[in-house]
């Protein structure tokens, strides 16, 4: 099997170390580097000094992307930058691959329905990499709340925060990815996009937001750094608020959701790892003390694999995808408008 990496930064190569550590020297791998940085990365986002990433890895490299196809990659994984991430798709899409699509999609819905097209008329497998769904705590939540548990949902609170000075000490955070608007970068597309997919999936599409937040604080970034959304969700005897905050101010880091219902509450810590239920007088915690973050990433990858392999339905499909970067948007479009916004560009 031939693979194809589009863009080996820290995402990109963790995918990679996650490729050879499942399948060995079996796939061949191929990379489109437009940059090109002699950067090799431990699981620990260190880099490894005077190691080349082609040679420990057994890479291919290509500067030009016709030419990594013209070599008939059956998978190719678009983990560029998000600005870039349809385009390639597209390329890859139209060369007969199946994707492994990072997250956020796009940070736009241009050329999206043209790559849905594509995927469906040369039966495609597209899998987006929304890791945290995967996570021990939402697969918990998720049951817990299917059971009815704490009977009818009255609100729901998400948060994330990370510092983002320090995400990638290794280089400057003003150039990175996620502090660029020509790269696709903000609070909302690179963290909080995280928390709408999961949320989606535990709940559906909402039925409007109202988003408050920009470029808030001293990072000196083009793109917001600060945003909370509150999304309404219809029910059948009413509605709740499902309210969520993002920020690159954090230290240390937060990252949990908080779902409130009749009959009680429950907390999942996606940092900590752990869960809190208390439904009437009773409280119980659920740790889970082996978990580590690289675990939800071997699991995707593994789902991927086998969807492609036995041409079953992906996990995490492109309509997901899709849905996640609307509600985005439509924050987005909140927060420049300062309106609620009823409509969600691109909901399937």
């Amino acid at each position: 099997m031939k693979i194809l990496m589009i863009g080996l930064g820290s995402i990109g190569q963790r995918h990679l170390r996650n490729i050879r550590r499942l399948y060995g020297d079996e796939p061949e791998i191929l990379a489109y580097r437009v940059r090109g940085l002699a950067r090799t990365f431990s699981d620990t986002m260190q880099i490894r000094e005077n190691i080349s990433l082609e040679e420990e890895y057994q890479i291919r490299s290509f500067g030009d992307l016709s030419e990594a196809l013209a070599e008939k990659p059956e998978i190719a994984f678009i983990t560029n930058i998000t600005k870039s991430h349809i385009p390639c798709a597209l390329a890859c899409a139209r060369a007969g691959c199946h994707l492994f699509l990072e997250k956020p999609i796009s940070d736009s819905m241009e050329g999206i329905d043209a790559l849905c097209k594509i995927v469906r008329e040369k039966n495609l497998k597209v899998f987006v990499g929304y890791q945290n769904r995967l996570h021990p705590g939402i697969k918990y939540l998720k049951q817990f709340l299917a059971e009815g548990k704490i009977g009818n949902v009255l609100s729901v609170r998400s948060v994330v925060g990370e510092r983002l000075v320090t995400m990638h000490t290794y280089e400057d955070y003003k150039e990175t990815y996620m502090a660029r608007k020509d790269m696709g970068g903000g609070v909302l597309l690179n963290q909080m996009v995280h928390e709408l997919d999961y949320l989606q999936y535990l709940f559906g599409m909402p039925d409007s937001v109202y988003a408050c937040g920009g470029i808030n604080g001293n990072l000196g970034i083009d793109v917001e750094d600060n945003l909370d959304a509150i999304y309404k969700y219809k029910t059948a005897g009413g509605s709740f608020p499902v309210s969520v905050h993002a920020d690159f101010y954090q230290s240390p880091p937060s990252r949990f959701v908080k779902v409130v219902g009749e009959k009680g509450h429950i907390v999942v810590d996606l940092l900590k790892a752990t869960v809190l239920q208390a439904v009437g007088d009773e409280v119980g915690t659920i740790s889970y003390e082996t978990f580590t973050r690289n675990d939800m990433f071997i699991e995707e990858l593994q789902l991927f694999m086998d969807c492609v392999t036995n041409d079953s339905d992906p996990a995490i499909p492109l309509e997901d995808g899709v849905r996640s970067l609307s509600m985005a948007l439509a924050a987005r479009k909140s927060m420049e408008t300062g309106g609620v916004i009823h409509e969600f560009i691109g909901t399937i």
